[in-house]
């Protein structure tokens, strides 16, 4: 029987303004309606810095705490601040994977390999998925898969039409690629006229400042593309939309398609095999990863056929309340259980041969994308270095001299 009772949720912030504060903060609420006692930690309270652990584990040994859920797990000196404190308070910690097993590998991430051996010192790992599951058991870790659904923000809603309306939702950074969103509506509409394209969310200045760029000189396209901004309460968009799209490199357990579903919507998105989410027969059609054309085309095909869209919208909404009825508490309860056991007979440990196989195939394409993206990083790199050594690089380093001399005393 697990004693846990106190626990520690730690996390950078818990919020609303992304998905890993969302399930931070969802998974909150959740172990305080289950009746455990939950205190949040953040940045505020426990710093970045050196003093970290010794906050953490101060806290921990005098709150008595049971266990530490750490959100935090993907900055290394943080992450390993927060294990070492755990293991001086003598307090199981177990680590939340928001992400696909293998992001990092994908984004070509040096640090891919420390965290796979940082996380390994943990009492268990969360997944959102089964083949992440299956990943981290075969690193050794007692791992359960625990995908986070929302709660219903639309009950009782009955769709009646699909306007040629997309709705992208997500941050504005290079992972979730908004810029190919643009690029699909533009080919969207040369066959569909009136189709348009609400993108909610914020991010990188950088990124969102991309997407103006690609605009501006495409007058026709600009009245089509609404760039809201960052929006709490997506219920509304979702509602007045006709279908939903996806443009990203990888996830882990995707608020924004959950959400899409529930307003019975069909989803188009860059494929990602492994989210359940996106399975076969669940409203969802999957094109390969970066083909604009593709998506445009499934898009196409849907505002053309009324029908398909209603059945699309239907099989999307039946997959939303089958994920939904997850049952969250149980598989914590179960999670609990398992910690009190030795690691020898943990039932957390044994890997699904079919799942294994697909964390396979999940690792081998995202190794080839992080080849490819290290790749490109070192073409840019060489062309930035080319352009220092030529003429405007060389003024440059004079002036510098020059400056640096006339600076002296």
């Amino acid at each position: 029987m697990s004693t846990i009772r106190r626990i520690a949720l730690v996390y950078r912030e818990v919020g609303t303004l992304g998905g890993i504060q969302k399930t931070a903060a969802l998974l909150e609420s959740w172990l305080l309606e289950w009746g455990y006692a939950v205190e949040v930690f953040t940045e505020r309270d426990l710093g970045t810095g050196t003093e970290r652990g010794e906050k953490l584990a101060r806290a921990l040994k005098e709150g008595s705490f049971d266990l530490v859920i750490d959100n935090d797990t993907y900055v290394e000196d943080k992450f390993r601040a927060d294990i070492s404190a755990t293991r001086e308070a003598g307090v199981k910690i177990v680590a939340v994977w928001h992400g696909v097993f293998s992001w990092m590998l994908a984004l070509g991430c040096k640090k891919a390999s420390r965290i796979f051996s940082t996380i390994q010192k943990t009492d268990a790992v969360i997944a959102l998925s089964p083949s992440d599951e299956a990943a981290f058991r075969t690193l050794g870790c007692r791992s359960l898969c625990i995908p986070c659904v929302d709660c219903d923000k639309m009950p009782g809603f009955r769709r009646v039409e699909y306007p040629h309306r997309i709705v992208w939702s997500g941050r504005f950074v290079d992972l979730k690629r908004p810029l190919d969103a643009v690029k699909i509506i533009e080919k969207v509409r040369q066959n569909v006229a009136d189709a348009e394209l609400e993108m909610l969310g914020d991010g990188d200045p950088e990124v969102v400042a991309s997407v103006k760029r690609y605009l501006a000189p495409r007058p026709q396209l600009r009245p089509a593309v609404r760039l809201r901004g960052f929006v709490k309460d997506v219920a509304e968009h979702l509602k007045n939309a006709g279908c939903g799209l996806v443009t990203s490199m990888v996830e882990g357990c995707p608020h924004s398609i959950i959400e899409m579903k529930m307003a019975s919507l069909p989803v188009v998105s860059y494929a990602m095999p492994y989210l359940v989410s996106l399975k076969d027969g669940s409203g969802a059609v999957q094109v390969p990863q970066g083909d604009v054309d593709a998506a445009a085309a499934e898009i196409v095909k849907l505002f053309s056929d009324g029908d398909l869209c209603t059945r699309q919208g239907r099989m999307a909404r039946c997959s939303y309340e089958e994920l939904a009825a997850f049952d969250h508490r149980k598989a914590y309860e179960r999670l609990f259980a398992d910690l009190a056991k030795p690691q020898g007979e943990s039932s957390l440990l044994s890997v699904d041969p079919v799942a294994a196989r697909n964390a396979m195939r999940v690792l081998i394409e995202h190794a080839q994308m992080g080849f490819t993206a290290v790749k490109e990083r070192m073409k840019e790199q060489a062309r930035d270095n080319e352009s220092r050594k030529g003429p405007i690089g060389a003024i440059g380093r004079f002036l510098i001299k020059v400056g640096r001399r006339l600076a002296r005393p």
